[in-house]
């Protein structure tokens, strides 16, 4: 899968970009020519649109993100989907868990703690925007361009203005409780990164990059915590989801292989009938003739 992280940093004529320590600032019109495509990102996202229209979707939410939208995209797998033939101008935050970590500890006596909700579960969370927000936005634009760049000590001012406004906003507390949660951890869990990604084709090393691990480190966490290997857990898991969506939806195969993380339907269909001893159009059938009435 195309890390988008990567893809952004590599070109920096189009994707114009202003270094915060160990965070990146994007400007950018989207150049995506696809109906959808598949990304991953080993950075989280701090996304506000300045024109144009976008779909953000994970399994179980999609988002559409136009003028003036602005979410919080954890690191991780998702699909984005063009809007007809509407362009797409955004802002683009890319943070590490470190560096929101190190800001949200320095900023802790600002912000309200108070009666946080549990740790949100969602990797897209909606922030809510008002006037001085998207001013904020569009005062940032003049900077991709000025020359000399602004000093770097400018642009940290600017972000730790950003952070404080948004986590200031009471309808916030997505955000924020996501920040608590985080603030006295390390590397970020595996199970929460597995069960987050496992329906995208990531191959191990994309998965050991988004927990911020070494591949071998990777692997010996997973084994230690999941008693299996990553690749049979994989397996296991796509095949118990895509049995699932077999009988709740009524998508075809090949939508549900490329739901499901597979690289194709055939390799699904096969190892789909090594685990369950038939097709899964078979396997539909027998469940439906097992329905009730």
């Amino acid at each position: 899968m195309l890390n988008v992280y990567d893809a952004m940093l590599s070109d920096p004529a189009y994707f114009r970009q202003l270094a915060v320590k160990d965070a990146l600032l994007f400007n950018y019109q989207c150049p995506q020519m696809e109906k959808w495509v598949d990304l991953y990102t080993t950075y989280n996202h701090i996304i506000y649109t300045v024109e144009g229209h976008k779909i953000v979707s994970r399994p179980g939410v999609s988002k559409e993100l136009t003028e003036g939208n602005l979410i919080f995209l954890k690191k991780g797998a998702f699909n984005q989907g063009r809007f007809h033939d509407v362009e797409w101008k955004v802002i683009v935050f890319c943070v590490s868990d470190d560096y929101l970590r190190r800001l949200f500890k320095e900023c802790r006596p600002q912000l309200p703690l108070q009666k946080l909700q549990s740790l949100p579960p969602d990797t897209l969370i909606d922030l809510q925007t008002d006037s001085l927000l998207k001013g904020y936005f569009l005062g940032l634009l003049p900077y991709f361009t000025q020359q000399p760049p602004p000093a770097e000590s400018l642009l940290e001012l600017k972000f730790r203005e950003l952070l404080l406004t948004i986590l200031s906003n009471p309808a916030n507390t997505g955000l924020l409780s996501y920040l608590n949660g985080i603030s006295d951890d390390g590397k970020p869990p595996l199970p929460e990164i597995m069960e987050a990604n496992f329906s995208y084709n990531l191959s191990l090393e994309e998965f050991a990059r988004i927990s911020q691990r070494s591949l071998t480190i990777f692997k010996k966490e997973f084994s230690r915590l999941f008693k299996t290997t990553p690749g049979k857990w994989l397996v296991k898991k796509r095949l118990d989801y895509a049995s699932s969506l077999l009988v709740s939806s009524e998508k075809n195969v090949n939508e549900i292989a490329y739901d499901c993380g597979f690289e194709s339907a055939t390799h699904f269909s096969r190892v789909f009938k090594e685990q369950f001893g038939v097709s899964p159009l078979q396997y539909r059938k027998l469940d439906a003739a097992n329905l009730p009435g």
